[in-house]
């Protein structure tokens, strides 16, 4: 009985939309690269979990004010090497890999050699999600007017939305969005190009792109707004998002400031989601297919 329910959960997702979504991890992990990152000059209030090797330099984690941490817990997990020649990190660090510290590579809290973030199960996990996120059935079209692209939430607790990546490009507007309501916009391309303009109606907390197909974002601007864009390398840019992100690779110096999703466990490790176990997995992705299915009669 327990196993039906959980099909008949799974299966009642694409059209279950109940607000709030958010993305399993910590709201204290502000960005979250299963690849590799590489950056300078800049900064993420929130703390960082990077998959593979991290290159950092002119750059601070985990502190607004430059004098203490922001959260508790780990401020920079890195499962492979780190080369960090300048600024600081609150909260001490864990590498997998090599590093070798730097009078200018200020890391307080000091630095562990075993890392305990799952990667591979949280990446298995995102994917799942984005997918599930991606067959939600639409609320609503959104409208091009001279240039803008209005996405009507209609004062839905989640207004659902797919785009091309070409409409980014647009000035995007959000209307008629209820106070506590979320706005989830699926971006299919694979290549990404965010723009330079405008953002009205984009409230801190309410607002996440799914960019489910991306492989390679550019980003130049400011945006209230969190990121799921798993297999995509985040190209050189400037300007801040104020929201949780989740990429393959962080090459920006665009500043992340923290905003976490609704909803998100606030804990002192890395991660905060609970990895499904295998019996799990294999029921989730029977939901998904079910749901790819639907998902196509929907575009159809």
């Amino acid at each position: 009985m327990r196993r039906l329910a959980l099909i008949a959960a799974v299966l009642a997702t694409p059209l279950a939309h109940a607000a709030p979504v958010n993305l399993g991890l910590a709201s204290s992990l502000n960005l979250l690269a299963f690849g590799n990152m590489n950056v300078s000059s800049s900064d993420v209030e929130g703390r960082v979990a990077v998959g593979g090797n991290a290159t950092i330099s002119g750059y601070s984690i985990n502190t607004k004010t430059g004098s203490s941490a922001l959260y508790a817990g780990t401020g920079l997990t890195v499962g492979g090497n780190l080369n960090f020649s300048s600024g600081s990190i609150w909260g001490g660090a864990e590498i997998g890999g090599s590093y070798t510290p730097v009078a200018s590579g200020n890391i307080i809290g000091g630095v562990s050699h075993s890392v305990g973030f799952d990667f591979a199960g949280e990446h298995t996990r995102l994917a799942q999600l984005s997918q599930a996120w991606d067959a939600f059935t639409n609320t609503g079209s959104a409208a091009d007017q001279w240039g803008t692209l209005h996405f009507d939430a209609t004062q839905q607790t989640l207004a659902v939305f797919d785009i091309a990546a070409a409409d980014l490009l647009k000035n995007l507007q959000i209307d008629n969005l209820a106070t506590g309501a979320q706005v989830l916009i699926n971006v299919h391309g694979g290549t990404v190009d965010f723009g330079n303009h405008g953002y009205t109606g984009f409230n801190k907390g309410q607002v996440i792109f799914n960019l489910v197909d991306a492989t390679n974002v550019s980003f130049n601007g400011g945006v209230n707004a969190s990121l799921l864009a798993l297999n995509a390398t985040v190209n050189p840019g400037w300007g801040q998002f104020n929201g949780q992100l989740v990429v393959n690779n962080w090459n920006s110096s665009v500043q992340v400031n923290d905003a976490p999703l609704p909803g998100t466990p606030n804990t002192g490790g890395a991660g905060g989601g609970t990895v499904p176990e295998p019996a799990t997995l294999a029921l989730v992705g029977l939901g998904l297919g079910l749901a790819a299915a639907s998902r196509a009669r929907r575009r159809a």
